[in-house]
């Protein structure tokens, strides 16, 4: 198994202010990481990944370090909620632990 950490989406509730100094509850979707074991029997494909979107960049801004890399993987099976997954860690990282893992 693979320890990684997974890349998804999550609502945030923020209260804001009023100019007239009420205040009101708003909710905005931000990325967050969460640790995950990955059996790398069911990677299919790994790739290195970019968020390019203005709307993705600023869903990403302040919530990982500066130079974050992003990868890409492709699972198999059909127990998985998604078979693309972006995990935090660079596609070179990824490629020497998955070269040293017996099949």
């Amino acid at each position: 198994m693979l320890k990684m950490s997974e890349v998804y989406e999550k609502q945030v509730r923020t209260t804001k202010e009023r100019p007239d100094g009420s205040e009101y509850v708003n909710f905005e979707t931000v990325y967050d990481s969460r640790e995950c074991l990955i059996n790398p029997k069911f990677v299919v494909t790994i790739r290195p990944y970019e968020f390019t979107s203005s709307m993705e960049l600023g869903r990403l801004a302040g919530r990982f370090p500066e130079n974050t890399e992003f990868s890409l993987l492709v699972m198999d099976g059909n127990s998985f909620r998604s078979s693309e997954i972006i995990v935090t860690g660079s596609f070179s990282k990824y490629c020497r632990l998955l070269e040293s893992k017996p099949t």
